[in-house]
């Protein structure tokens, strides 16, 4: 099975309490660059992003202005994340930055996938961000948002995309949508996701789940729901007690 793998970025002051922590955790292949900034690998297990998550809040206990990052089943990204390749207007109290953990993990596994030539569905697209990023990737992409301002929103970020490959509908999360998709992509609460599960039967019989949205300490709950659903885990990301997940139907 393959390893976690693990980065991180830390105050050189924490070096010795982090290298007892990642002991902890039967870490192997730990290095450090620059005196700050660390990569290793743990064992995978069905607890693995848990381990992490307990790994974040023994560092909060002792540790400020450090950032964790960890992942499996997806290739290891530059970290800290680059900068999304593309510009978009985001006006106060839209989501969609492209600085919060959940979208940056998002951009992650989006970028992937294969998306050329597929239909993806965003759910509660906010600015438009992933939205442009599966755009950017040759996919062909239907919006929903709830916010009619976020959606006017959305919609100006996507006019410089061909018309004919993108819809903004303002509804709330998959409701009235008719057809199905190849990729489902959501950035959002897990209550929100419980919510939407039962309508991927429907919209997304065979495809892909790219979800977040919700914290590490969240994810017995979510991988119960996912598994109810015959969603199966194919990668899952971590970052600083964010969590985002690739699941295969």
């Amino acid at each position: 099975m393959k390893p976690v793998h693990l980065c991180a970025l830390l105050p050189p002051e924490a070096e010795t309490y982090f290298k007892q922590l990642l002991s902890w955790l039967h870490a192997r292949y730990v290095q450090t660059f620059n005196g700050n900034h660390w990569r290793a690998t743990l064992p995978f297990s069905s607890e693995a992003l848990l381990q992490v998550n307990w790994l974040c809040e023994k560092l909060r206990e002792q540790v400020h202005g450090f950032s964790l990052y960890a992942s499996w089943g997806v290739p290891a990204p530059d970290f800290p994340f680059a900068p999304f390749p593309f510009n978009l207007h985001v006006e106060t109290g839209i989501f969609g930055t492209g600085k919060h953990p959940t979208t940056q993990m998002c951009l992650t596994a989006l970028q992937h996938l294969p998306l050329k030539g597929k239909w993806v569905l965003d759910i509660g697209t906010g600015s438009g961000i992933l939205a442009a990023a599966a755009l950017s990737q040759g996919a062909k992409v239907v919006a929903t948002e709830i916010s009619f301002t976020a959606a006017k929103q959305a919609h100006k970020n996507l006019s410089v995309y061909e018309s004919s490959s993108w819809a903004v509908i303002v509804c709330d999360l998959a409701s009235g949508l008719r057809g199905t998709f190849d990729v489902v992509v959501c950035n959002i609460s897990s209550e929100a996701l419980l919510c939407l599960l039962p309508d991927l039967d429907r919209i997304l019989p065979v495809g892909k789940l790219v979800a977040s949205g919700w914290m590490a300490s969240e994810w017995r709950t979510v991988r119960k729901f996912l598994n109810s659903h015959g969603l199966r885990l194919s990668s899952w990301q971590f970052l600083n007690g964010w969590m985002a997940v690739v699941a295969d139907r």
